[in-house]
């Protein structure tokens, strides 16, 4: 009888260690595919940040007395890649900068001769395509930051996160929840 006992606890023991073990690996995977993820939009991120000088270079020959337009988005951009490297700081810089190269490539309106400028127009199309794949990443960052976050706020991810410092991601943009 002690035996059977005892073979039960080393069982229960064994099944308790192994679903811990798999809790955890499966909160250092999400967490390693929130941290992948935002690497991806990262680097699109920083793709926007070396199209805008080229932007600005080609309108500014254009539209001259369009001035202040020019000098907010130098200036947004500045501000969000001087911006830590992280979902929650850099969210509002981005979307910042974001608006301001929206109007700026708004002035393609106005100016109908920069329509005519290769230039301005490769840099257009390739900002938009650029914009694409940071909405996209971004979406996919935030559903992966939503896996990581619900595998710690449920049982018994709360407990072994909290006991390894495992903490929820931020989540990036203006599509995440609050």
């Amino acid at each position: 009888m002690i035996v059977t006992v005892l073979v039960l606890i080393a069982i229960a023991a064994g099944v308790g260690a192994v679903a811990y073990a798999k809790s955890y690996n499966g909160l250092v995977t999400a967490r390693q595919k929130v941290s992948d993820a935002w690497a991806v939009v990262d680097a699109e991120l920083e793709r926007r940040h070396k199209l805008i000088p080229g932007l600005v270079n080609a309108i500014r020959a254009t539209a001259a007395h369009e001035q202040r337009l020019l000098l907010d988005l130098i200036e947004a951009d500045r501000r969000a890649a001087a911006t830590e490297h992280s979902a929650a700081k850099r969210s509002d810089p981005e979307a910042d900068l974001e608006a301001a190269a929206r109007a700026v490539v708004a002035l393609r309106v106005a100016y109908p001769a920069l329509n005519s400028q290769r230039n301005f127009l490769e840099l257009q199309h390739e900002l938009a395509m650029t914009e694409d794949r940071i909405g996209a990443a971004r979406r996919f960052h935030n559903i992966k930051v939503a896996e990581l976050n619900r595998r710690i706020q449920a049982v018994p991810g709360n407990l072994i996160a909290g006991r390894h410092a495992i903490v929820q991601a931020d989540y990036f943009g203006s599509d995440s929840p609050r």
